[in-house]
């Protein structure tokens, strides 16, 4: 059957009339422009976010192995500060406290190892699909990858990107606990530290028991330092689109929409 042949304008060489030249895979028919090319990836790139965030809140039941761990760990945590604070009030021996604090100890360690493994296997595999997103971007930039094949692979990586995301963060908050309750939770660690180190020797402890508690205590307050400094960077988000929004620069929907998403993170366990 014959089939009408044209000029390939990229690649110069004689193609069959199609949507894209078969040898360089360059559109054949009008461009869009570059401005309208962008608009539609973000469109979509968008739509897929919302498809699997809608997909999420479908499953509010379904609790994930990171979910899991984080309340397990959790949990612990808040029974072994729950156990200093009664040993503190002279509510049990020292020698009760000591042996359910060891094994509480214990658990706390093994299950933040698998927290802390899970997390750095997912942040690895982030980092290959940031990788291959530049690579793409790069490829696309250069004519080697065409308009087509450039929106429909980074909507892919992209929906990968936000399955992984959502995970990492749910590892690193390993308290499990909003985050605008973080300053309250690192108080009541620094309270609990300083207290033992000062009557741990009153109420029966070692030398030893009562540096091994105060160094758990503060290994807990250190891991916290990412969490409050995230949390700091929103504060300060969200203060500098309230002032934005009283000087004008943002209308009434601009600013509500974007408090909202600051403060959904801010509330985020």
């Amino acid at each position: 059957m014959w089939r009408e042949k044209i000029i390939c304008p990229h690649c110069g060489r004689e193609t069959y009339k199609a949507q894209y030249c078969k040898f360089c895979g360059k559109p054949l028919t009008e461009e869009k422009p570059e401005e309208e090319i962008v608009s539609e990836i973000e469109a979509q790139a968008e739509k897929a976010r919302q498809e699997f965030s809608e997909e999420v809140e479908k499953k509010p039941h379904e609790i994930s192995e990171e979910r899991k761990i984080v309340e397990q760990l959790a949990n612990y945590l808040n029974w072994r500060h729950k156990l200093l604070e009664l040993f503190l009030n002279g509510e049990t021996s020292a020698d009760v406290f000591l042996d359910l604090y060891r094994e509480y100890q214990s658990k706390i360690e093994s299950i933040n190892s698998r927290r802390l493994e899970l997390m750095s296997s997912l942040e690895q595999k982030l980092h290959e699909l940031t990788t291959k997103l530049e690579q793409l971007k790069i490829r696309h930039e250069i004519g080697e990858i065409p308009d087509k094949q450039y929106i429909t692979e980074k909507l892919t990586i992209d929906r990968e990107i936000s399955k992984i995301k959502p995970r990492i963060d749910v590892l690193r908050n390993f308290l499990d606990v909003k985050l605008t309750d973080l300053p309250v939770y690192e108080e009541r660690l620094r309270s609990l530290r300083d207290r033992i180190s000062e009557r741990g020797a009153s109420l029966g402890l070692g030398e030893e028991d009562t540096k091994m508690i105060a160094d758990d205590l503060n290994k807990t307050m250190g891991a916290l330092q990412d969490l409050l400094k995230l949390y700091e960077k929103l504060k300060k988000e969200l203060d500098k689109i309230e002032l934005r929004y009283r000087i004008g620069e943002l209308s009434e929907e601009e600013y509500l929409a974007a408090k909202q998403k600051i403060e959904r993170q801010m509330q985020l366990s």
